[in-house]
């Protein structure tokens, strides 16, 4: 077997790799680099006989209409990542469109990959070509997947992004995996911990509660798939009376994580806070800065949506609060207001007088889940990629006793 990473090397976006056995090609994933104009995608590959996509996120699922589009590749995925995807790559030429950047494909482009899908499940073995392929929940986002793939000779595991422990929406990962030789696994927060959840989930509850007390809206920013669920489930399980708006494309991902409630940890907790929730239209919005509610709402890094809007009505009010509920990569507003201050986007800049604080709710393993995971699953040679720090990681891994290695540009065709 011979694999050739494609991207994400020592860093995070443009996730891909292509595995080889006798003349069979598959391709893991096949992603964008988030915030990067123009666009970057994957090395390109020779014709695949499939492309198995491990989720919905656009750094792993952002170029495969490329695939489609020029070889009519079929998509592997569980029904749940096929609807969010499209979701996903739909917006994902708007906002293009809207920083002024053709994608290198369309949406009859994006229509043409939605029907290439093919639909799989969790821990059901199928062949493609001289591969057998499994599909083990990742634990990440509903439908998140690390895939198993064995020849003859060896075998490999792809993580994906994947998360070790339970949150209020996802079970954690699967752990009861057969015995693998050749892992490879992102490494997002090999540098760092997360801090501990059940007091984030605290300190964001009490935050929106002193800030509805003081008569005002609590803005809450969060990613559409996975996040926005989050956050909601979070605050039904405190049992808060205050009102939920969401608003963004948070809406159209949370109707399509519904359709699939059978993913989730809980189905009927879910069902029940999504009667806690009103969806934004129309004109609500002019309302909402003027009330004490609680607005879940896109995008995450506040790089567009409607959290743009709330900002521009809301930054002078000292008492309202903006609240950031995941990682900010560096350049987007949302890093930037945290450094400085100010919200600045597009052709604008404003100083931020409102109460602004970050939250970690990620969904990906932190440092100690990620060396566990490869503690427990031992296999002969670890490949770390989807990081900042993966050079470091690899090294750390090799002082434990691991085959460890960090693909770079230069190095990054492998024989199994």
């Amino acid at each position: 077997m011979k694999i050739e990473f494609l991207g994400a090397m020592g860093c995070v976006g443009a996730s891909g790799v292509l595995v080889e056995e006798n003349n069979d090609r598959i391709v893991l994933d096949y992603g964008t680099k988030p915030r990067e104009i123009p666009p970057k995608f994957p090395l390109p590959v020779e014709k695949p006989k499939a492309l198995l996509l491990s989720h919905a996120h656009l750094d792993h699922s952002g170029g495969i209409p490329l695939l489609v589009k020029e070889y009519s590749t079929p998509i592997y995925a569980l029904d749940v990542t096929k609807d969010l995807t499209e979701l996903l790559l739909e917006d994902s030429i708007k906002v293009s469109r809207e920083e002024g950047v053709e994608l290198p494909f369309n949406e009859f482009d994006i229509k043409q990959t939605i029907k290439n899908f093919v639909l799989v499940n969790y821990n059901k073995p199928f062949k493609i070509g001289n591969f057998q392929i499994t599909y083990f929940d990742a634990g990440h986002i509903p439908g998140s997947a690390m895939i198993f793939v064995e020849t003859d000779k060896t075998n490999l595991l792809y993580t994906g992004d994947f998360n070790d422990i339970n949150t209020r929406l996802l079970e954690k990962c699967e752990e009861d995996l057969p015995k693998i030789k050749n892992l490879i696994i992102e490494s997002t927060y090999s540098d760092r911990e997360h801090p501990d959840r059940k007091r984030e989930e605290r300190e964001l509850v009490k935050m929106i509660e002193e800030t509805i007390s003081d008569n005002q809206p609590a803005i809450v920013a969060a990613f559409a798939v996975g996040r926005a669920q989050e956050i909601l489930l979070i605050l039904a399980k405190h049992g808060v009376s205050y009102p939920i708006f969401m608003d963004g494309m948070a809406k159209k991902a949370t109707t399509i994580i519904n359709k699939y409630k059978k993913y989730l940890r809980e189905p009927e907790d879910f069902e029940e806070a999504l009667r806690l929730v009103t969806y934004v239209k129309g004109r609500m919005r002019r309302r909402l800065v003027k009330e004490a509610a609680c607005i879940i709402t896109t995008s995450g890094m506040l790089t567009g949506g409607p959290v743009v809007k709330y900002i521009e009505k809301l930054h002078k009010k000292e008492r309202a609060s903006l609240i950031l509920t995941g990682w900010q990569i560096e350049g987007t507003p949302g890093r930037t207001l945290l450094e400085t201050g100010r919200f600045i986007y597009e052709n604008f800049e404003l100083e931020v007088k409102m109460r602004v604080k970050r939250f970690d709710f990620s969904a990906h393993a932190g440092r100690k889940g990620l060396f566990e995971f490869v503690k427990r699953i031992n296999p002969e040679k670890v490949f770390c990629i989807h990081g900042d720090h993966t050079e470091e990681f690899a090294e750390e891994l090799k002082r434990e006793g691991f085959d460890a290695i960090a693909p770079l540009a230069n190095n990054r065709i492998f024989e199994l």
